[in-house]
């Protein structure tokens, strides 16, 4: 997660839901930029959950065969291990052998649909459950519970996204376009629009709940791929090709890429965008898509063709203020309807997994008193590792501007 002063919420709240959940229990939550303590892995735990941001090293080569051998403990561990995955349609193949040969006890994924396909050899004998990219907690609840007038909310439509690579296929890539699709087509209707995909505009932490609740409307886009890419290998080709071609369109990308595979599976989900704006009561307009079976065009967001061709149909019912007041609500309400999309829902549910998981594994684990010693000594190595961190990085941000400076000083000062 790096840094953790750059923390983003929604990550945070999903990286640290057990803590602030279920804090009865002893935890550490381990950030896996820091190499992890050997007297970290000498505690018997009774649980040891893999969240999705340390799956993602799966990616990387390198990376992956790094964690494979400093986390070595946890495949021999006897502990009820649970995995956390995302994305599970990158690099597929590769998070299932590693499923397997770390025997994880529970795996959840949010693809229901797909398991087989996603997880042939893990599937065949372990158990998977059905789980979503983001949760409603408590204190966002007390938070949206009055949300901003409508009226008083001064920006039409917004969105932000990042520009995903082409290897998530043509859903990954609308997700990149949508904005400057919208800007093309409603920029002459008359609307307020903060509409942005560039990254140094990205709205961190708190301040984008307040952007979402300030907001009237805001462009949704399915959250998965239509690729599958289960040994990294279309990721790889995408990299080399626009290391030498970084202008090239995705048409032209996908010919020489990926012909041919985009679209066979579609993989998508609710996500924390739909949920967070559903709280808000900020009208959702959004492509037509499974949402996880929990939203439904029209009756909880407005429909937008992904070529953003019915303008007409959408502005008539954004005018409509009865209407998306109607919308707003339904969309609300079916969030909140859904039980498993309660952060204490999920946490009880993978406590009490936990707890069944000890007394059918006859797990037992290390002392109460030593377990929180080490997390007190856990805990000081990670603030003197990030402190660390942060003077090393102002050194190299300091050192890179000097260097500049003297080298653009020598060819000053040659010329002369």
């Amino acid at each position: 997660m790096g840094d953790p002063r750059f923390w983003r919420t929604a990550v945070r709240d999903l990286e640290f839901m057990l803590p602030t959940y279920a804090p009865e229990h002893n935890y550490i939550v381990h950030d896996s930029n820091m190499a992890l303590l050997d007297f970290v892995k000498e505690i018997k735990f009774h649980g040891i959950i893999l969240g999705p941001t340390f799956l993602c090293s799966r990616y990387r080569p390198a990376e992956f065969e790094r964690t494979l051998k400093e986390y070595d403990f946890i495949r021999t561990s006897d502990a009820f291990k649970i995995a956390l995955p995302q994305d599970d349609y990158d690099c597929s193949a590769i998070l299932d052998r590693w499923m397997v040969s770390w025997d994880m006890d529970v795996v959840y994924t949010v693809c229901p649909d797909k398991w087989p396909i996603l997880y042939p050899n893990y599937s065949a004998k372990n158990k998977i459950q059905l789980g979503y990219t983001g949760y409603v907690s408590d204190a966002w609840l007390t938070t949206c519970q009055h949300p901003k007038p409508f009226h008083l909310r001064s920006i039409d439509v917004s969105y932000r996204a990042n520009r995903l690579p082409p290897n998530f296929g043509r859903i990954g890539y609308l997700k990149g376009v949508i904005g400057e699709r919208f800007i093309s087509k409603f920029g002459n209707a008359g609307l307020k629009l903060d509409i942005s995909t560039n990254k140094n505009d990205l709205i961190p932490g708190d301040s984008w709940h307040a952007f979402l609740e300030n907001s009237k409307f805001c462009l949704v886009t399915n959250s998965g791929s239509s690729l599958l890419d289960p040994e990294g290998e279309i990721r790889a080709r995408v990299n080399r090709y626009l290391s030498i071609n970084p202008r090239a369109s995705f048409e032209v990308i996908e010919e020489s890429c990926f012909k041919g595979e985009d679209g066979k599976y579609i993989f998508t989900a609710i996500s924390p965008r739909n949920i967070e704006a559903a709280l808000a009561r900020t009208v959702q307009i959004g492509i037509t898509g499974n949402y996880s079976g929990i939203l439904q065009a029209e009756d909880h967001f407005i429909l937008l063709e992904p070529d953003c061709s019915n303008v007409s149909e959408v502005v008539s019912m954004m005018n409509d203020h009865r209407k998306a007041a109607t919308i707003a609500k339904n969309c609300k309400d079916a969030i909140l309807a859904v039980d498993d999309l309660r952060f204490k829902n999920h946490v009880a549910k993978l406590i009490q997994q936990i707890e069944d998981g000890v007394t059918v594994k006859k797990i037992h684990g290390s002392g109460d008193e030593s377990v929180k010693q080490v997390i007190s000594q856990y805990r000081n190595e990670a603030s003197a590792f990030w402190r660390r961190r942060r003077v090393t990085s102002k050194l190299r941000g300091i050192g890179a501007r000097l260097g500049g400076r003297y080298i653009r000083d020598f060819f000053f000062e040659s010329k002369l």
